[in-house]
């Protein structure tokens, strides 16, 4: 079912000390708008297959992507970039609807999945807001730094008081994957990838707001790794001035010596 939007604002009220509440909103929104094209063309699908309506184009679209597997146009149209088929993209809409779905249920979460949102600059801005008006300095005077976590890295939550699982800035995230190369866990840093294998599970990052003067990137022992939404790494510019692909550089330390 479609998320109550009016009993979520209720329970995650705009506030000035919380942008997340906001970002929340607008993804509830975006994924309402899909559920509902989602449902409507299939259910309608059904009835024309019974010859109780038309055949419409949109309908047809939807019908051969049923046939074909891939994803129908009309759902691409509200959807977020996906490469998947259309059966792998509907376990992985229900598993996006799920995370959604407990931030709800069990307020904001201790690690996010950074794959789940329609937007992440939306999530970026609102963890970087949060940290601007929490020390009270301007937004434009705040970067991001980075730190790789563990793979097996589980923030240390107290049933009493769940507030203490976050971290003390930024947030954590998971639900990257790195092609090309892979991302050495014992040693924390960026290695080739092994033979044949095209891409792996890149570990939990804390996404950490600093202000300029305090940014601690070293420019000659890490990578500035581009993170795109899809495979694909390309995209166009949006109306909002974003690119509907590429997302951000993250700062990962890299095994190589005198680059």
């Amino acid at each position: 079912e479609a998320a109550d939007l009016g009993a979520v604002l209720r329970a995650y009220p705009v506030r000035y000390d919380q942008c997340l509440n906001t970002v929340l909103h607008m993804e509830l929104g975006k994924f309402n708008r899909l559920l509902l094209v989602i449902k409507e063309t299939c259910s309608s699908l059904g009835k024309a297959v019974k010859g109780l309506v038309v055949f419409s184009s949109q309908l047809e679209q939807v019908a051969e992507g049923c046939l074909t597997n891939k994803v129908p146009s009309p759902w691409m149209g509200v959807s977020y970039p996906s490469l998947k088929p259309l059966q792998s993209y509907v376990d992985d809409f229900l598993e996006r609807w799920k995370f959604m779905a407990s931030w709800i249920s069990d307020g904001i979460p201790h690690m996010f999945w950074f794959s789940a949102f329609f937007f992440q600059q939306a999530f970026l801005t609102g963890v970087l807001q949060n940290f601007a008006r929490g020390d009270q300095i301007a937004i434009d005077r705040c970067m991001w730094n980075y730190e790789a976590m563990s793979a097996d890295f589980k923030p240390e939550v107290d049933e009493e008081h769940p507030e203490k699982g976050h971290p003390d800035r930024g947030a954590y995230i998971f639900g990257l994957f790195m092609d090309g190369a892979r991302w050495d866990d014992s040693n924390m840093c960026i290695e080739d990838s092994f033979p044949k294998v095209l891409w792996c599970t890149m570990s939990p990052l804390w996404l950490k707001p600093v202000e300029l003067e305090e940014d601690r990137i070293d420019a000659e022992k890490q990578y500035m790794c581009p993170v795109y939404k899809t495979s694909e790494r390309k995209g166009v510019l949006s109306t909002s001035g974003h690119s509907s692909n590429y997302i951000m550089d993250i700062a990962l330390s890299h095994s190589c010596k005198g680059l």
